[in-house]
């Protein structure tokens, strides 16, 4: 048999298996205090007790076979299944009561005072019980008199009020109405804590709709586009016109995606590719020493992605590695799919052959939004990787769950 190690032991136990090893009481606390289902569990887990309570009291009237002869009989015999239903009354009245009045769906304040209200009555009404609780002597019919009947309801009522009020306010549930409004502190605080998340997100958004449309947009692009064009308009007009034409099919494919109504939606991989081969076909026509290559298979085309991370990976390629390099260059765009523990994901990936991470350490801004996107959207389930070349260079690669559209928009 194999053996466990001993850091096992240490180990919590997974959520759902706790839920089922914890009871009633414990299941209870995983819903909403004073809700129907909370209710059910509650009610369950007073269950084996009361039955317990209820053997104790059949054990305690067989103890005294018969009452004492100054005492009435039908009262004596009357007391103990009087008990069990004052406790029952005070456990599950007041809290039946609060389910109903947090149903009603009333606002926050108007609600906690509906619940704390429906408790003490439950309190008040399980306390009317209890004169049928004989707390001492009662003389028989023909032994009482007068005095002696209301000296006799006089100390019940003090030993009522001394003994079971707070008996039954301590039934009622103290204790649940604390968690209630501890829960209901801990839902404001998470309500808030997610609201907060979701402005970070949006913020962070804007920020990266800034920072892209800066990088994509940024006046050093154009002008050294447009210088460009201009230069190879006098002595090469043809290039020229290469330049032009990919710089049209770069702004038609990028600026929608800058626009508010498109900047959180996903968006085909065809698409971001187009976007990628117009501007390199943009940089290689102002630097004709730079080749590249955007591949990506017909399948993958429809293929949904966050927009502008693909090329944002390719600008950072071109900023950082090819143009501070001397000679020839290369720069490659791949999309490829694989098999991650039974889950088809996608690897985009930007190779270059420049200079590598001697001149960035892969902790840009640009990367660093990236990231925060990715995070975002899938969780743990992407990544950013970076890594360096076979021979030189860096490989930039994107890995996400590979989620597909019924054709290319």
């Amino acid at each position: 048999m194999e053996k466990i190690a001993p850091a096992d032991h240490e180990s919590p136990l997974p959520s759902s298996l706790a839920t089922r090893l914890g009871g009633w009481s414990h299941r209870a606390q995983q819903y909403p205090v004073f809700g129907k289902t909370w209710y059910g569990y509650r009610m369950r887990s007073f269950r084996a007790p009361m039955i317990l309570f209820a053997l104790v009291l059949a054990v305690l009237a067989a103890l005294v076979p018969t009452p004492p002869p100054e005492v009435d009989p039908l009262s004596f015999w009357f007391t103990f299944p009087a008990i069990w239903l004052v406790v029952a009354t005070a456990l599950a009245l007041g809290r039946g009561l609060a389910v109903l009045v947090r149903a009603r769906g009333w606002r926050p304040r108007r609600e906690a005072a509906g619940i704390v209200c429906a408790l003490l009555l439950g309190v008040l009404l399980a306390w009317s019980l209890t004169p049928f609780v004989r707390t001492g002597g009662q003389p028989t019919q023909g032994q009482a008199s007068a005095e002696l009947q209301a000296e006799q309801a006089r100390d019940n009522r003090l030993v009522n009020l001394a003994i079971w009020f707070p008996v039954l306010v301590w039934l009622a549930g103290p204790f649940d109405l604390a968690a209630y409004f501890r829960q209901r502190g801990l839902l404001r605080e998470a309500a808030l804590q997610a609201q907060a998340e979701r402005y970070k997100h949006q913020r962070n958004e804007v920020e990266v709709k800034l920072a892209v449309l800066a990088s994509q947009v940024e006046p050093h692009f154009l002008f050294n586009t447009l210088s460009g064009v201009r230069a190879a308009m006098l002595s090469d007009p043809d290039r020229g016109i290469v330049m032009i034409d990919h710089l049209i099919d770069y702004l038609r494919s990028t600026i929608p995606q800058l626009r508010a109504d498109r900047a959180s939606t996903f968006v085909t991989l065809g698409s971001q590719c187009d976007s990628v081969r117009a501007y390199l076909g943009v940089i290689a026509a102002r630097m004709p020493r730079l080749r590249t290559e955007v591949s990506c298979a017909p399948e993958l085309r429809a293929a949904l992605i966050p927009p502008l991370m693909l090329i944002s990976l390719v600008e950072n390629a071109v900023k950082h590695g090819i143009e501070p390099r001397k000679g020839p260059a290369r720069i490659q765009v791949t999309a490829a799919s694989r098999e991650v523990d039974g889950v088809r994901m996608l690897e985009l990936s930007v190779i270059d052959d420049g200079i590598g991470f001697s001149a960035s350490s892969g902790s840009g801004i640009g990367l660093a939004n990236i990231r925060e996107r990715l995070k975002h959207l899938y969780g743990g389930a992407a990544a950013l990787e970076l890594r360096t070349g076979e021979e030189s260079g860096v490989v930039a690669s994107i890995v996400l769950p590979l989620v597909e559209t019924m054709e290319e928009d």
